[in-house]
C-alpha cells in the first residue's frame, strides 16, 4: 500500500466556472479578463477551446483575439470563484480530508492506509469526480493525481487534463515520469531552468539520473535534496511556510487616472490591507508604495516604522511617502500598496510610549472591522480613501496565485443567485 496521496487540480478554473454559469459559453472559446473593453489587460485564464488556439494565461487581448477570432471575453466574477471553490472544497472534505488548500484550483489529502491499494484510491477519486458533477455541474472538471507523496501526486494531476485521472505508484518511476518538461516541475523557474541546462540537465530523464550531491549544488541548498528524494517518490514533511508580505495593486480605471484619483485608491487599499493585517494577526514594520504613471515610468517609496496594526499611522506614512512623488509626469495609471516586515501578534512587544489615544484608536478599528464584516468593506472607512471608496471599480477583490479572499474582509458585494 503506497498511494498515500490525493492530488486535486481543476481545470482552467475561471473559465469552467463561467461555462458552468453560462449555458451560451460551453463549447466555445472564452477568455477571462480583469475588466471588459481595456485592449491592454491580458488573459487570466482560458477555456479549453480557446487553448487549442493558443490562448493560455498571460496571453494579451490583442494577440488572444488575433489568434483565436470567435473567443469571448468575459469578466471576472472572483466572488462567484471563491465560492464555488467553498463549495467544493467541502464535497471533496465529505469523501476525503482535505488536508491543505494551495491555491484557488488545487488542493490535496492523505489517503487512509486502507484506501492506499491502486483499486480503491481511484475508485475513491472516481467517487469526488461523480459527486462534483452531480453537486455543481459536468463543466467544472477535476483532474486527479494519485502518487506516494505530495509532489508525485501533483505532477501526476497534470499528465492527463482536462478530466483525467492518473495514478503513479512506485513501480511505475521514474518512466512515467519522463514525458514530462523541467518547467513543469515545481520549483523549477527560468533562473533554475538555466542552472540545470548549464549542469548539462536538460530533460526529467537527465534529472533523475542525478546524484543528491549534484541537485544539492545546483540548488545551493538543501532544496536539491529533497527534489531528489520527492523525485523517488519519498515522502517528507513539509517546509513551515511564513506569511512575508499584504498587499494589492490595481490598475486605475479610468475615472481615477488622476493624481488625488491614485492617491484616494492608495488610501483604500491600504485600509484593505490592514484589515487584512488585523485579521490574521499580524503587525506590519514597513509600508511599500508602487505607482506606475502612463505606459513606462514606474515609481516605488518604502518607509519603515514601528510594527503596528493603525490604519492612521500607515496612512500617515503613505502620505509621507507621496510627497516624494516625482512632478511633471503622465498621470498614475496602476497604484500599488505592500506591507512588509510582519510580525505575528504572539511575537509583538508593544510599545512602551503609545498614548492612551492610539489605544482607542486601535478599539475603534477592531469595532469598524466588525461593522464592515456583516455590511460589507465599503459601509465605515476613513475620509482619505473616499472618492475610490465610491467608485466600485476601484481595487475590486483579486484572487492571487496562493491567496484566496475572505469574504468577508473583502468589499464586492455578494452576487445573487449564488448560495
Amino acid at each position: 500500500m503506497s498511494l498515500r496521496y490525493i492530488f486535486l487540480d481543476f481545470d482552467s478554473f475561471f473559465a469552467s466556472v463561467e461555462q458552468q454559469f453560462r449555458p451560451e459559453l460551453r463549447g466555445k472559446p472564452v477568455g477571462v479578463v480583469p475588466s471588459l473593453g481595456v485592449d491592454t489587460t491580458c488573459c487570466i485564464a482560458a477555456s479549453y477551446e480557446a487553448k487549442a488556439c493558443g490562448v493560455k494565461t498571460g496571453t494579451g487581448v490583442r494577440e488572444a483575439r488575433s489568434r483565436c477570432p470567435g473567443i469571448q471575453f468575459i469578466e471576472a466574477s472572483h466572488t462567484r470563484y471563491v465560492k464555488i471553490h467553498r463549495q467544493l472544497k467541502e464535497l471533496i472534505h465529505s469523501v476525503i480530508y482535505v488536508e491543505e488548500v494551495l491555491s484557488i484550483d488545487e488542493m490535496y489529502g492523505r489517503l487512509p492506509p486502507h484506501w492506499q491499494e491502486p483499486a480503491v484510491a481511484r475508485e475513491k477519486a472516481l467517487e469526488i469526480k461523480s459527486l462534483l458533477s452531480d453537486k455543481i455541474g459536468g463543466q467544472i472538471t477535476v483532474s486527479i493525481g494519485l502518487a506516494p507523496n505530495r509532489f508525485i501526486a501533483k505532477l501526476a494531476s497534470k499528465l492527463n487534463k482536462p478530466n483525467g485521472l492518473v495514478c503513479i505508484d512506485f513501480n511505475d518511476l521514474p518512466l512515467a515520469l519522463y514525458p514530462m518538461e523541467l518547467p513543469d516541475i515545481t520549483g523549477i523557474g527560468p533562473r533554475m531552468l538555466r542552472r540545470l541546462q548549464t549542469a548539462r540537465i536538460l530533460n526529467m530523464e537527465d534529472l533523475y539520473a542525478a546524484s543528491r550531491r549534484k541537485l544539492h549544488r545546483i540548488w545551493g541548498s538543501i532544496e536539491g535534496d529533497r527534489m531528489w528524494y520527492a523525485l523517488r517518490g519519498i515522502d517528507l514533511p513539509p517546509v513551515e511556510t511564513k506569511k512575508s508580505t499584504i498587499g494589492h495593486s490595481h490598475v486605475l480605471p479610468p475615472a481615477l487616472r488622476t493624481f488625488h484619483g491614485g492617491h484616494a485608491t492608495l488610501h483604500r487599499m491600504l485600509q484593505k490591507a490592514c484589515r487584512r493585517l488585523r485579521a490574521d494577526g499580524y503587525f506590519a514594520g514597513c509600508l511599500m508604495v508602487q505607482v506606475k504613471f502612463g505606459f513606462d515610468l514606474r515609481w516605488a517609496a518604502d518607509a519603515h516604522c514601528f510594527p503596528t496594526q493603525d490604519s492612521v499611522a500607515l496612512g500617515q506614512l503613505l502620505d509621507a511617502l507621496w510627497q516624494g512623488c516625482p512632478g511633471e509626469v503622465p498621470a498614475p495609471t496602476k497604484v500599488g500598496v505592500t506591507l512588509t516586515r510582519l510580525v505575528p501578534h504572539q511575537a509583538h512587544t508593544p510599545s512602551l510610549f503609545s498614548a492612551d489615544n492610539n489605544l482607542r484608536r486601535m478599539q475603534l478599528q477592531h469595532t469598524m472591522d466588525a461593522v464592515n464584516k456583516v455590511h460589507g468593506g465599503r459601509s465605515l472607512y476613513y475620509a482619505n480613501s473616499m472618492e475610490a471608496q465610491q467608485d466600485l471599480a476601484a481595487a475590486p477583490m483579486r484572487i492571487a496565485f496562493t491567496h484566496i479572499p475572505d469574504l468577508e474582509l473583502e468589499d464586492d458585494t455578494p452576487e445573487r443567485g449564488l448560495s
